[in-house]
């Protein structure tokens, strides 16, 4: 899943990936247990960093190595303006990103556990400003891509946009339907679809809870007309199914301290293997070898790994 990329002279040019999608500050906190309704848990720690499934993805496929451009929308703010400053730190492109005058930038509320399971709660603020129009100004550059990211924390006609100017351009897509919605999906072009349990469950409506559900889930949906599909299940690993296979890849151990950015530290990290040209496994163990590092450590984007720490990690 892989488009040329070659310039006018016929030589070749580094493939780059266009991620489109959603910019958070994350208020954070881990507790020795998650809460039940009405109940206060105490002796919580607290810590303030940036997020945003696009930000994620887009700073997780930068660090895996990727030439990366990140097309969002923050608030004319001091949190957006201190986001847009980490975010040029990893070296993207932000030269397609967006300010909206009258909304605040999006905010993530994020409890944990000592286990690493999480409560997310999310204001979508200027997140909801990335409007059609906006894909539409800037759809010629589409060409210049190798591959688009996107996910589903920015409104769905905005996604929608997004697909046709990458259909139209040839441009093949990485969607992660996340967070989990019961929506259809329009499918145009050349679109993978990656989803944990909780999201293949809302687009099946049944509950995946094990590999045999999650293989089910995946052939149902690539029916729709997706090219493969990968159902990730945590700790049980990812479940592929292409034209030609279907496969298992098992995660990597891991001792969970926090795993809100693990899914899109695992999408940011298969985008890049997909367009460097590693084959469908090998780009499965390469994400999962991201995401197994990413796990282990405190908040979204300082969790994600640099190649050097995970590629070791990679079964040859």
């Amino acid at each position: 899943m892989r488009k040329q990329s070659k310039d006018s002279g016929n030589s070749y040019v580094e493939p780059k990936i266009l991620v489109i999608g959603s910019t958070n500050i994350d208020m954070i906190m881990s507790l020795p247990k998650l809460p039940s309704v009405g109940e206060t848990v105490t002796d919580g720690k607290f810590l303030q960093t940036f997020g945003g499934k696009g930000a994620n993805q887009a700073i997780a496929a930068a660090r895996a190595g990727g030439r990366v451009s990140f097309m969002t929308c923050v608030g004319d703010d001091d949190g957006g303006r201190a986001v847009m400053t980490y975010l040029a730190k990893d070296g993207l492109d932000l030269s397609l990103s967006l300010i909206a005058p009258d909304q605040p930038t999006g905010a993530a509320l994020v409890m944990f556990d000592s286990h690493g399971e999480n409560y997310l709660a999310v204001a979508p603020g200027s997140n909801y400003s990335l409007r059609p129009h906006h894909i539409e100004a800037i759809a010629a550059r589409f060409a210049e891509f190798s591959m688009l990211v996107l996910q589903f924390e920015i409104p769905a006609d905005t996604l929608r946009a997004a697909f046709e100017a990458a259909s139209a351009h040839g441009v093949p897509v990485l969607y992660n339907h996340a967070p989990a919605r019961a929506s259809e999906i329009p499918v145009a072009g050349k679109i993978a679809l990656v989803v944990n349990e909780l999201e293949a469950s809302a687009l099946i409506a049944r509950t995946v809870s094990s590999r045999e559900d999650a293989f089910a889930a995946a052939r149902e949906l690539r029916k729709r007309g997706f090219e493969f599909v990968i159902v990730t299940l945590g700790s049980g690993g990812s479940c592929v199914e292409t034209a030609g296979e279907q496969f298992h890849v098992p995660a990597i151990p891991s001792e969970a301290v926090d795993t809100t950015a693990a899914g899109d530290t695992y999408c940011g990290a298969l985008a890049v293997a997909l367009v460097g040209g590693r084959s469908m496994r090998e780009a499965v163990k390469f994400a999962t070898a991201a995401a197994a590092i990413c796990v282990r450590r405190t908040g979204a984007q300082p969790s994600i790994p640099l190649l050097a720490e995970f590629e070791s990690l990679i079964e040859a």
